[in-house]
């Protein structure tokens, strides 16, 4: 018995370990993405079945509403306009466009496939499903913005979780060079979650939309991020590795 079950462990180490090695075409890349849209999807199930069920989630986005409502003042209203402006669906695919640029006359095939997978991909799924989940947005007597859309997930928020995910990983990994390491690395990423952050405090501020609508919407773009990233990348190792071995 102990000797049959060696050749079961001896693969099952090697399955491992492959899985985990960060040079292998189907290693720890790899492992990582299908974990990153695992995560995410369910963290945006949870949050979708919350939403649909009208479970404690939402008394909390009520809650933050009407405070975010009551303690808005015209200066910073102003800045704040401005600022979601930027990341509404012209200006993000604006700045994809250009971005989409910079890829195409740096001849980067894999990342200008990767760009157009995920920014319209992810922005027409978060159209789709709003309709799925046809939530009403948030009502005030006295409303800063009224939009007759549905809520959830947040457009804005999903538009700058996609681009700036995307812009990150771009300069994660520039083209020709070594991935960026140390503080370098941490401000990249730092800074992109930042812009997200501040563009979904920028859409509940003004009562465009929840709490949960944007929380939902930046799962939702990170899982369409894993997924088309880890598929390109994926791809484009595989290919190089069987052409390099050739």
């Amino acid at each position: 018995m102990t000797q049959s079950k060696l050749p079961d462990q001896s693969f099952l180490k090697r399955f491992l370990r492959a899985r985990l090695a960060p040079d292998h075409p189907l290693g720890l890349p790899l492992t990582t993405g299908i974990l990153a849209l695992l995560a995410c999807t369910l963290l945006f199930a949870l949050v979708g079945y919350e939403v649909h069920t009208h479970g404690a989630i939402t008394r909390l986005d009520q809650t933050l509403a009407d405070w975010f409502n009551r303690h808005a003042f015209p200066p910073l209203t102003q800045a704040v306009l401005g600022y979601t402006h930027l990341h509404g669906t012209i200006g993000v695919l604006v700045m994809g466009a250009l971005l989409l640029r910079h890829m195409l006359r740096a001849r980067q095939w894999p990342w200008v496939i990767a760009l157009v997978l995920v920014l319209p991909g992810g922005m027409l799924l978060n159209v789709a499903l709003k309709h799925v989940f046809a939530r009403l947005r948030p009502h005030f007597e006295d409303p800063i913005l009224v939009l007759h859309s549905y809520s959830f997930p947040s457009g804005h928020t999903i538009g700058a979780t996609l681009f700036y995910a995307t812009l990150a990983a771009y300069l994660l990994n520039p083209p020709g060079r070594s991935p960026v390491r140390g503080g370098r690395r941490v401000a990249i990423i730092g800074g992109a979650a930042l812009l997200v952050v501040l563009t979904g405090l920028s859409r509940i501020y003004l009562g465009a939309h929840f709490f949960s609508d944007v929380v939902g919407a930046a799962l939702l773009g990170m899982a369409w991020f894993a997924l088309w990233t880890t598929v390109v990348f994926t791809l484009q190792r595989h290919y190089c590795g069987r052409a390099h071995s050739n």
